[in-house]
């Protein structure tokens, strides 16, 4: 399971020319970025009816190819090799990137079976400000408190935060209790230095993720609702915050 599961393409009424990129090295960049983080990729077969997780593997900028992880099920990655044209959609940081690629064929990498395709005419970077989502501190992480259908009342770890919603951890034992559409009203966030605030939200996803190497969590996405200005604001400036300390830990 990856972090681009049940997140839709890029419809086609979205207004996306300022975030296409048509530039090979630019492409090439964007691409390499994704794998270095190990990032998701989901390719999407049969006009959506099929897909394929995985994951870019290298890179050739200069030769504009890149490798690939093969799927899971065999008859998918059959579709894939006979397909002309497939979709692929990646959202690191909830910023979504999509492109096309044509015709992919069978290689190695580092000794195992992989698949390759040149890079795609163009790429969309869809990084407008609701879709972008900072991760929290792990060593310091924000906390929201939700009172369940059992009675349960648990403070969950809070992953990312965007002025459009937050991502949460749920413990396997809760994961029964949450439902795609569940609505929470004046829910506590302990934003650490920004203080508590109340927010509603309503449950977009649940999802399995890879925390570590092996190691698998659910990951609930939330969508705030009715976000009144002045806390949009105080969310804005924590994101400002969160930003500069990224900025300042990585150079």
């Amino acid at each position: 399971m990856g972090e681009s599961e049940q997140v839709s393409p890029i419809s086609d009424g979205e207004e996306i020319e300022a975030y296409r990129i048509t530039a090979p090295m630019e492409i090439g960049a964007v691409l390499r970025t994704l794998a270095q983080r190990g990032t998701f990729i989901t390719i999407y077969l049969n006009e959506g009816r099929e897909l394929i997780l995985s994951r870019i593997l290298d890179v050739d900028i200069k030769g504009k190819t890149f490798v690939f992880d093969v799927g899971g099920n065999a008859e998918s990655n059959q579709i894939l090799l006979n397909s002309a044209r497939s979709l692929v959609l990646a959202v690191p940081d909830g910023v979504k990137i999509q492109f096309a690629v044509g015709i992919v064929r069978n290689c190695q990498h580092e000794g195992g079976p992989a698949l390759s395709t040149v890079f795609p005419a163009d790429l969309i970077k869809l990084q407008r400000r609701e879709y972008y989502r900072l991760p929290t501190p792990l060593a310091r992480p924000y906390r929201c408190q939700l009172l369940f259908a059992n009675g349960t009342r648990e403070w969950l770890n809070v992953h990312d935060v965007s002025l459009g919603g937050i991502g949460a951890w749920v413990p396997n034992e809760l994961k029964a209790l949450i439902e795609r559409g569940n609505v929470y009203n004046e829910i506590s966030f302990d934003f650490g230095p920004a203080g508590i605030m109340k927010l509603n939200f309503e449950v977009r996803s649940l999802r399995q993720l890879e925390q570590r190497p092996g190691h698998f969590a659910w990951m609930m996405g939330c969508q705030f609702v009715n976000l009144p200005r002045q806390i949009e604001a105080n969310i804005q400036r924590l994101m400002s915050q969160l930003e500069a300390e990224r900025k300042a830990l990585t150079g």
